[in-house]
């Protein structure tokens, strides 16, 4: 296999010497794919760097040979990034950011457009696959979120809990009416987020309504406690006329346990997510690296 690999190399060099008429050398091979002397030392410039030390050129290289496995691994799973999509992702950047932003923000980081399309190549490539690798190897339980909590913030509470979400509208002829028009659309629709952001951004609803998450029964007004011990999730309990506002109170879930876990819970289960995921990809791209023929030349 070894004499095979060498043969290729040979073979095309020569090849490209011969079309080409041009003498290049060989800075590494990866698997069946070479990197040229020629395309380390272009991608060493077009990083901005002056130095041609051996330890520029092999921590350069680092980067062309680790861009060479996503590519080829990329293929493999019918993942590529042309050059074409890579100047339609820089021309929506300049358009969000203006050129004359990104040129000063570029002098003052000392970096160039190269090194940021650099940079977006290998992201999309790392995203595109790892989505891939991860589809279904990820899985968090409750009591890893549970453990999560114990460990980081301390013994959890035993509350009556409810998941309320505030809706205040002005104290008019009109409140009753938009009321009942949002339990009617909720009614068709069953989706409570698209509702209410509707409902909010239409002025039907005043902005100050908000999500309020979980919350102690308990702790909460004793006449909207009652009502909200009365009724049923997916409900609402209200009217509450405070001065010139009138609030209700959209019952989203009812639990018990420790309001402040239910809270940050899957923020938790994010924070879970993102080590095991770092771990999965880390490992696999170390087995990557090491079950691939990398042969360096410098």
């Amino acid at each position: 296999m070894f004499y095979k690999k060498i043969f290729i190399v040979f073979f095309i060099v020569f090849s490209f010497n011969a079309n080409a008429n041009i003498i290049d050398g060989i800075a590494a091979v990866v698997n069946n794919e070479i990197i040229f002397l020629s395309e380390l030392k272009s991608h060493i410039e077009k990083s901005g760097i002056k130095s041609n030390a051996k330890s520029i050129q092999r921590k350069y290289l680092k980067e062309l040979t680790d861009l060479k496995l996503l590519e080829l691994q990329g293929k493999r799973m019918g993942i590529t990034l042309t050059q074409d999509q890579l100047d339609k992702i820089e021309e929506n950047f300049i358009k969000k950011n203006t050129k004359e932003k990104i040129d000063s923000e570029l002098a003052r980081t000392g970096t160039n457009l190269y090194r940021i399309r650099f940079g977006w190549k290998n992201q999309y490539l790392q995203e595109s696959i790892a989505a891939i690798i991860l589809r279904s190897k990820i899985v968090i339980s409750n009591n890893e979120i549970e453990e999560f909590y114990l460990k980081n913030y301390g013994p959890m509470k035993e509350e009556n809990l409810a998941d309320l979400f505030l809706i205040v509208l002005k104290s008019n002829k009109q409140s009753t009416n938009k009321i009942k028009e949002f339990q009617e659309n909720l009614k068709d629709t069953k989706e409570f987020n698209t509702s209410i952001a509707e409902f909010i951004n239409n002025g039907s609803f005043l902005s100050e309504s908000k999500d309020l998450g979980y919350i102690s029964i308990n702790e909460i007004n004793k006449k909207i406690s009652d009502s909200v011990i009365q009724s049923d999730t997916g409900r609402l309990v209200g009217p509450f006329v405070e001065e010139d506002k009138t609030k209700y109170f959209y019952i989203k879930d009812k639990a018990t346990g420790d309001s402040q876990f239910y809270n940050i819970k899957k923020e938790i289960r994010k924070k879970i997510i993102d080590q095991k995921e770092f771990k999965v990809l880390d490992d696999w791209f170390n087995d990557l690296r090491e079950n691939a023929y990398i042969s360096i030349r410098i």
